[in-house]
């Protein structure tokens, strides 16, 4: 007899990703020269100066499990080229894991494929080619193109928390990363940074959900993924909101639990 294909839910595995990146005047000024009809520099003229990881598993029962939210940062002497080949270093060790972003086939993977050109490094597994839609394959997940489908419009990040219940507090800010023209805010760019990296988990979690892809209910996830952000990240920026957003939500869990 032929064995039927199992429907047990495996465990999930992914890998949230944010960059921010500045424009490099030299590269800026040098495209301008060749360039003197276009206005605006290209997405080759911007530098990274900040990467985000955050490993999460979801297994078959919707449990979270995390792993260390680890930031790079082009401060301290460290270079472009440093912190993308820790980075790579990082993603290496998550062979199995799915890169998740938003946006980020357009912007964040774009600006880190030409970095990686300019520093002569090898792609780790989630960055190269894609196998299937480019929307989403065994290595990568753009949250903003899969729900544009085949459609025209984009939906920013902070609409879709919005739909999800977010209280717009905790987006306060979360369109300016910290950086001026003269100067960087170094703690406030990493903040920055790592909040979206825990808000593309948010975001993934809903999106998981709808595919019928992990077992638990979305707000159990984002009960527990603020959880544990905020045991790794206590004196986040956004760390009191983000407690409150998790007492309320497990508040309204419980007495549904217990129906």
């Amino acid at each position: 007899m032929m064995e039927m294909p199992s429907t047990r839910r495996r465990n999930q595995k992914y890998l949230m990703l944010d960059t921010e990146s500045v424009w490099d005047p030299y590269l800026k000024e040098a495209y301008a020269s060749i360039d003197k009809k276009n206005d605006h520099p290209r997405i080759g003229c911007r530098k990274l100066i900040a990467i985000s990881l955050w490993a999460i598993e979801f297994d078959f029962l919707g449990r979270l499990s995390t792993e260390q939210l680890q930031t790079w940062l082009t401060t301290n002497g460290q270079t472009e080229a440093d912190i993308l080949a820790s980075a790579f270093q990082s993603m290496r060790k998550y062979p199995d894991h799915v890169l998740v972003g938003h946006g980020s086939i357009a912007h964040d993977c774009q600006i880190m494929m030409l970095a990686a050109m300019g520093a002569d490094l090898e792609l780790p597994r989630q960055l190269q080619p894609a196998e299937g839609p480019r929307w989403r394959d065994l290595r990568h997940i753009d949250i903003g193109l899969a729900l544009k489908a085949g459609g025209k419009t984009w939906h920013h990040l902070s609409e879709l928390l919005l739909r999800l219940g977010l209280p717009v507090g905790l987006m306060i800010g979360k369109a300016d990363p910290g950086v001026r023209q003269t100067e960087i805010c170094w703690s406030d760019l990493q903040d920055h940074c790592e909040r979206d990296v825990l808000f593309t988990g948010l975001a993934l979690a809903a999106l998981l959900r709808l595919e019928g892809q992990v077992a638990s209910t979305i707000a159990g996830m984002h009960v527990a993924l603020s959880e544990a952000f905020l045991r790794q990240r206590p004196g986040a920026i956004c760390a009191p909101l983000l407690r409150r957003f998790a007492d309320e939500t497990r508040a309204v869990l419980i007495p549904a639990e217990a129906a």
